[in-house]
């Protein structure tokens, strides 16, 4: 629902009064708290919070007359401080707390926190609120569909004319990953969870099956595999992918179909989603090489079934899963896991999906020259703190190949993942990268229009030809109502 249609029936009022009080209730930092459609989980950082140089009272921001005059050097925001809006366990962990660090030291500004809780399900974004309602924020950091309801709720400030006066040029820095909305830029990336297909060697190993290969591995192949581990071991899974509503239709996505017709109605009536989402479900209703739609939704697989457990061969889902593959304290394992990137229809260009974790000037900023500064740092910078993040801005392939010998290889040592594996995996510039959710007029809506309907497919609720149906007459409708706002 647009923040237009929310306002009108009084419910941001209400929000905005019970949130003001509460937002600057102690300094901390956090990271963006979004979660992606691959249910990514927010990890426990343990890092107590550093407190900043030149600390100001959390109620009295940092005006445009409180700042240190431009001298010219190199660092002319030295002293500045500005309020970064995180959840409590993003803005103690460890990472953000060195990104400060690095902030405060190539730019000289200093950092508090807007410490906001994470929105429930079905909630607005507090943070947004919190915009609404005229506080004073700094830094804001989403993904790029969440920074929509952002703009169009009119809180976030145009990059272009920042980035122009200090000759910075975003489209080449960021290979035009840039967010931008009705052609302006409204947010930097900072890093890509592109997703990937992993699998347990140990699983192979018993089946006698060599393990996969990069080249050429398509979606076809991929189930052919699956198929292969399931008949050779008793109790095996070949394959593991969640009930997401991506899911769905990422074959038709992948296979370069658009969602949105030419005259700006939706798409969904194109056969390809349908096969998608026949195709899809297919694999545990009928093929049965993974768990069943109606397992997955029991809860009797969840999201982490391949990390936790030793009898999934093949899993696919977002980058982020490569990071806990290294936490053998959190998930102790036995067994190595190997990487291949995202299967791609046969007969399509390879492709993977991806999502980008993006920072944005709010429009209440005091200080925005300075804001941006900050997130042009964090964006160039925070891949290289060592947590193994993927970086947004353009590298080249030596520059690369550096990253993942001096960071990633070491990461991954007990699974013996190479530099190769990484390069075939998350830094193939021949191969296209979409976005793993729909994204356009509606966007939002849609997708939940599709989580909705999909899983009543899935679990036999529905006929595949009244899916298809319902979400192309929900869709279209959501997509005219947007248009009359």
């Amino acid at each position: 629902m647009r923040m237009k249609d929310l306002m009108k029936k009084g419910i941001v009022t209400a929000l905005i009064v019970s949130m003001s009080a509460t937002v600057f209730t102690g300094c901390g930092s956090s990271d963006n708290g979004s979660t992606a459609s691959n249910q990514q989980p927010e990890t426990k950082q343990d890092a107590a919070p550093q407190q900043s140089e030149a600390k100001q009272d959390a109620d009295q921001p940092a005006s445009e007359a409180d700042q240190p005059e431009q001298t010219g050097n190199d660092k002319p925001y030295d002293g500045v401080t500005l309020k970064w809006a995180l959840t409590d366990n993003a803005a103690t962990g460890e990472e953000t707390q060195k990104m400060v660090a690095l902030i405060k030291e190539m730019t000289g500004i200093n950092i508090e926190f807007s410490i906001t809780p994470t929105a429930a399900a079905g909630e607005i974004d507090k943070v947004l609120v919190s915009l609404m309602a005229g506080d004073d924020i700094d830094i804001v950091s989403r993904t790029p569909i969440q920074f929509e309801e952002f703009y169009n709720a009119g809180v976030l400030t145009p990059l272009d004319e920042l980035a122009a006066n200090v000759g910075y040029d975003m489209e080449t820095v960021y290979s035009g990953a840039a967010v931008k909305f009705d052609g302006q830029t409204y947010a930097l990336p900072a890093e890509r969870d592109i997703w990937l297909t992993y699998y347990n060697k140990k699983v192979f190993d018993d089946a006698g099956i060599p393990y996969p290969e990069a080249e050429g591995w398509t979606w076809e192949k991929y189930v052919e595999t699956a198929q292969q581990l399931n008949d050779a071991g008793k109790g095996v899974w070949g394959s593991f992918i969640g009930n997401d509503a991506v899911h769905s239709y990422m074959y038709a996505t992948q296979s370069g179909v658009n969602p949105y017709k030419a005259d700006g109605t939706s798409n969904f009536d194109d056969p390809a989603f349908a096969d998608s989402m026949e195709w899809f479900f297919s694999l545990g209703n009928d093929l049965k090489i993974q768990p069943s739609s109606v397992e997955v939704a029991s809860g009797t697989y969840p999201y982490n079934s391949f990390m936790i457990g030793d009898n999934i061969g093949l899993y696919v889902c977002g980058g982020w899963v490569a990071s806990t593959l290294t936490t053998l304290e959190k998930y102790p394992r036995d067994w190595q896991a190997g990487i291949l990137p995202m299967p791609y229809p046969e007969g399509s260009e390879p492709s993977s999906l991806v999502i980008d974790s993006c920072y944005a000037v709010p429009a209440t900023s005091s200080n925005k020259e300075a804001a941006f500064e900050a997130i042009k740092c964090i964006a160039e910078n925070k891949y290289t703190l060592g947590y193994g993040r993927i970086p947004a801005k353009t590298l080249t392939e030596d520059e690369a190949r550096a990253y993942i010998e001096g960071t990633l290889v070491p990461m991954f040592e007990h699974d013996g993942i190479t530099t190769e594996d990484f390069m075939a995996g998350w830094f193939d510039s021949s191969r296209n990268y979409i976005s793993e959710k729909i994204v356009g007029t509606a966007d939002t809506v849609i997708n939940q229009i599709i989580t909705e309907e999909s899983l009543m497919y899935g679990q036999g609720a529905k006929s595949l030809e009244d899916t298809m149906s319902s979400i192309k007459s929900r869709a279209d409708e959501a997509i005219k109502e947007a248009q009359a706002e």
